[in-house]
């Protein structure tokens, strides 16, 4: 009897679950936003849609006009917007991640970004495309590529396990090196 009452609540969770999958998709689909607003925007209960919040709008455009000329750091432009007023939800200072992922979201051009897909939104862009393309091309001039460079051992990739059979690696500990199995940790 159990095992009914189980199944019964999994099947209800499992379609209510693939209804809100389907609500959010149809958002989508009519470039609605379908989530909390992202900062310089508010929800509208109204109309049920996003639409500009004129006070935090300008610190958000300030911002990707002053890392638009490659002369700021996130750092800088985190300090610049914080101390003229912006706040984040909760009336929190904003942090440099937060700028950094305000910075590559392209809702602020008016395209949705959900799920790794693209959408038309149908909300007010705060900023143009081309201030926005302009930003990402500055964002990937200044990233450092953050490669591991591997220490030049001579028997790299030519030793086995004897039990296992997987590679051997050679590890430094005080300033010693040890060779190591690399499915053993």
């Amino acid at each position: 009897m159990l095992s009914i009452a189980f199944g019964q609540s999994k099947y209800y969770v499992d379609n209510l679950s693939e209804n809100i999958r389907r609500g959010i998709r149809q958002k989508l689909r009519n470039g609605i936003w379908p989530a909390y607003a992202p900062l310089g925007y508010v929800n509208d209960k109204e109309k049920r849609a996003i639409v500009v919040d004129k006070e935090k709008a300008k610190y958000v455009r300030k911002a990707f006009e002053l890392y638009a000329t490659g002369e700021y750091p996130l750092s800088e432009i985190r300090k610049k917007i914080n101390i003229a007023g912006l706040v984040g939800k909760r009336n929190k200072m904003l942090s440099v991640s937060n700028y950094q992922y305000m910075l590559k979201n392209p809702i602020y051009y008016g395209v949705i970004r959900y799920g790794g897909e693209l959408y038309d939104g149908k909300h007010e862009p705060i900023i143009a495309k081309k201030l926005f393309d302009i930003v990402q091309e500055v964002m990937k001039r200044k990233s450092k590529l953050k490669g591991r460079t591997l220490k030049p051992y001579v028997y790299r990739g030519f030793f086995r396990c004897g039990e296992c059979g997987c590679f051997i690696t050679t590890e430094t500990q005080k300033g010693h090196n040890y060779l190591r199995c690399t499915k053993r940790k």
